[in-house]
């Protein structure tokens, strides 16, 4: 498995808060599967982060669920990004996913709903251009900046994995 640690502008230099998410990486037909926050027209790979008792495959399978209606079988964990921004510690554990059920039923929390989260599929080359754009909000919004490079970094790894050409 693959690791790589980013580190954000606004890292303070030391950590108070640990955070660690799962996310699935689902293509089919060359493209992927991506939540999208419509009121921030934001694009993310679906995920959260991980709850007590879970194991990272559970907590991948139940946020898959949770956010793309999508029963799945979390595969293998390929990569793990960690993030040092602010305060935080954040490591997110990506995983291949297999589609088992497809209910049509989210189960997303208030913060999603206000965000207008709803799933799309895009090619691979389009995801990769969104996500490959984080430079554009690096002195505009640094959130936003930190999410799109580690996303960036994550699906290309996947197509690497995956030995899908002509995308990157």
């Amino acid at each position: 498995m693959e690791s790589i640690q980013l580190i954000n502008d606004d890292y303070k230099g030391y950590v108070n808060n640990l955070r660690h998410a799962c996310r699935g990486i689902i293509i089919n037909n060359g493209n992927v599967l991506l939540s999208y926050e419509s009121t921030a027209d934001r694009y993310i790979i679906p995920g959260g982060g991980q709850e007590d008792d879970e194991t990272l495959e559970q907590c991948c399978e139940r946020e898959m669920l949770e956010e793309t209606g999508m029963i799945v079988k979390a595969k293998s964990c390929y990569l793990e990004i960690e993030e040092l921004f602010s305060d935080w510690r954040h490591i997110n554990h990506y995983f291949f996913c297999d589609v088992i059920e497809d209910t049509g039923k989210f189960n997303l929390t208030e913060r999603e709903k206000e965000a207008g989260c709803k799933i799309l599929w895009l090619s691979l080359e389009k995801a990769l251009e969104i996500f490959g754009n984080y430079e554009a909000f690096h002195e505009t919004n640094i959130a936003d900046y930190g999410l799109y490079k580690r996303e960036a970094c994550a699906l290309a790894e996947a197509c690497k994995r995956l030995k899908i050409t002509g995308v990157l």
